[in-house]
C-alpha cells in the first residue's frame, strides 16, 4: 500500500472514528462544474445599501415620520425603524422634532447619486450536481479520456449562452461575491448583461473505497480532493441518492470491471446474490420438512438424521461463505437507518422505544419524505411504559403532520415495547440494542457501545416484519 493510500486510510479512521478501517481502492473521478464568464454592471464604493438610500431620499423630500416613509415605500414600520436605527448610529440622520438628514447624511446621499456604473467580466463556477454558485475555485483538471472510470453525470441543467434569464436565481449570490471583505462600502449589482462564455469542466476528485474493518462485508466510500475529505461533495452525492439519482453507480461498475482480479473488492461490491439466498432458504426448508416420528424404523430414523446433519453442514457453509447474517457495531447501525430509507422500494419498518429531536431532525424528516414520495409504505412504531425518558413533542408533531400528507406513512405509538428493529423490503432486517430514533451515535461525543445483527434471510425478514405489525394498535 503506497504512502498516499495510507494517508487516506489514517484520515478516514480519524474522521469516522473507525480505528480498524481499511482502504481497499482509490480512483480519480471527474466532478462536473459549469464555468461562466459573465458581463456585469455594478455600482462600487457605495456607502449606502439600496434600502438605506431610499429611506434617506424620502426624508430629504419631506417624509419625516416612520409611518409616512413606510407607507410610501410599502414597508412594515419595524423594517423602517430598523433602517433608521442603523442610519442614526452612523450619524447620517437625527431625530429632533422631525427626522432629518445630518450634514454627513446629505454628503453620503449626494455621493450616492453621482456614482458611475462599472462594467466588467467576471468568472463564476456553478456546481453541476447541487446548483451552488461560487466565485473562486482552484481546479485540478480531470481529463475523462485518460481514465476508464469517466466523470459523474451532471444533474443541473446547463445555462444557455446569451440567455441571462437562466441566471435570475443567482443574482443575489453574484452580488454577494462582488463585495470586498476588506472594504465597508457596499457594491450593488445593477444587471447581468450577458453570458459571454460557458463550458463544462471537471474537477478531479478521488473516490476512496474502504471497509469499516477488515472482516466487514460492506463497502463504504469517501471523497478526497487536495488530500482532504470533501464533506460538501459527499453530502451532495448522498442527497442525490436519497432522491433516487445514483450518480456513482456507473463509476462503481467500471471500477468493478477494472478490479475483476481483486477478489476482496469484487466480493464486497457483489455482496450477497439472490441465488445464495434462495439456496439457503431451500436448505432450511428441507431441514424443516424432515420429521422424525416414532413410527419410523430405527434404520429410517438414522438415515433422516444423517441427511439432516449433511444439510445443516451445507447451511452453515453457505452462511459462512455468503455472510447471510453479520454483526454490526455502534457507528454502522445508524447508517443502516438511512440506507433503508434510501434503498427501499416497497416497505420500511422502524421500531424504537423513544423519539428525540437530535435524531428525528430535519435531515431524517427529509430522507423520510423522499422515501414516502417514492410510494414506499413506511411503518414507524414507538412507545414504552413507565419511562422517565421523555419523547420530543416537536419530532412527534412533525411525524404526525407527514401522516396527513402521505397515506403510505403508518406512525403509531404502542403501549410497551423495548425492541429496536428495522425492516427494509425483503433485502435486510436489523435487530439491535441501538435506539434508532433517539440515539445519534455522534463520533464527536462520548462513545457508547451498541451491537446489532443484520439479517438477509427472506423468511426471517418476513417473520420480523409480521411481528412488528402486531405492535401497531397494541
Amino acid at each position: 500500500m503506497n504512502n498516499k493510500v495510507k494517508e487516506f486510510q489514517n484520515k478516514i479512521r480519524k474522521y469516522h472514528s473507525l480505528p480498524e478501517a481499511v482502504v481497499i481502492d482509490c480512483k480519480p473521478v471527474g466532478y462536473p462544474f459549469y464555468i461562466l464568464s459573465l458581463d456585469l454592471t455594478y455600482l462600487s464604493n457605495r456607502d449606502l445599501e439600496l434600502l438605506e438610500e431610499f429611506v434617506m431620499k424620502c426624508i430629504n423630500n419631506g417624509l419625516t415620520t416612520i409611518s409616512e416613509i413606510s407607507s410610501f415605500l410599502g414597508l412594515g414600520n419595524h423594517i423602517t425603524e430598523k433602517v433608521l436605527s442603523e442610519l442614526i448610529s452612523r450619524d447620517l440622520i437625527k431625530r429632533e422634532n422631525k427626522i432629518k438628514l445630518t450634514k454627513d447624511g446629505l454628503d453620503a446621499l449626494q455621493k450616492q447619486t453621482i456614482l458611475a456604473p462599472v462594467s466588467e467580466t467576471k468568472t463564476f463556477y456553478l456546481d453541476a450536481l447541487n446548483g451552488k454558485l461560487t466565485h473562486y475555485f482552484s481546479f485540478n483538471y480531470f481529463d475523462s479520456k485518460k481514465h476508464p472510470y469517466g466523470s459523474i453525470n451532471k444533474i443541473i441543467k446547463k445555462p444557455r449562452k446569451n440567455k441571462v434569464e437562466d441566471l435570475v436565481d443567482y443574482y443575489q449570490d453574484i452580488e454577494n461575491f462582488l463585495q470586498n471583505p476588506n472594504s465597508p462600502n457596499y457594491i450593488e449589482l445593477v444587471q447581468v448583461n450577458n453570458i459571454e462564455k460557458l463550458y463544462l469542466q471537471w474537477h478531479e476528485i478521488l473516490l476512496v473505497l474502504y471497509k469499516n474493518n477488515p472482516n466487514d462485508n460492506e463497502i463504504e466510500y469517501e471523497i478526497f480532493s487536495r488530500d482532504s475529505i470533501q464533506k460538501d461533495y459527499r453530502e451532495t452525492i448522498e442527497q442525490l441518492y436519497s432522491e433516487g439519482k445514483k450518480v456513482l453507480e456507473p463509476i462503481f461498475k467500471e471500477m468493478k470491471k477494472d478490479d475483476s482480479s481483486n477478489e476482496s473488492f469484487t466480493s464486497v461490491i457483489d455482496n450477497i446474490s439472490d441465488d445464495d439466498i434462495k439456496n439457503l432458504e431451500n436448505i432450511s426448508a428441507k431441514i424443516s420438512s424432515l420429521d422424525d416420528p416414532d413410527s419410523f424404523s430405527e434404520a429410517h430414523k438414522y438415515l433422516i438424521k444423517e441427511e439432516k446433519k449433511n444439510l445443516e453442514k451445507q447451511l452453515q457453509k453457505l452462511k459462512t461463505e455468503t455472510r447471510i447474517s453479520e454483526v454490526i457495531h455502534t457507528y454502522e447501525i445508524r447508517d443502516y437507518l438511512f440506507k433503508a430509507l434510501e434503498q427501499a422500494k416497497e416497505r420500511v419498518m422502524v421500531v424504537s422505544p423513544w423519539i428525540k429531536r437530535n435524531v428525528v431532525n430535519q435531515e431524517f424528516l427529509s430522507a423520510l419524505e423522499n422515501t414516502l414520495r417514492r410510494k414506499v409504505k413506511v411503518y414507524i412504531v414507538y412507545g414504552i411504559k413507565g419511562s422517565s425518558f421523555q419523547n420530543d413533542h416537536w419530532s412527534i408533531k412533525e411525524l404526525e403532520n407527514l401522516t396527513y400528507s402521505y397515506k403510505n406513512l403508518e406512525f403509531q405509538k404502542t403501549t410497551n415495547s423495548h425492541r429496536k428493529q428495522i425492516v427494509c423490503d425483503n433485502k435486510f432486517a436489523i435487530v439491535t440494542s441501538f435506539n434508532f430514533l433517539s440515539f445519534r451515535a455522534d463520533p464527536n461525543l462520548t462513545y457508547r457501545d451498541e451491537l446489532g445483527v443484520i439479517l438477509k434471510d427472506k423468511q426471517t425478514i418476513e417473520d420480523l416484519f409480521n411481528s412488528g405489525i402486531t405492535l401497531i394498535g397494541g
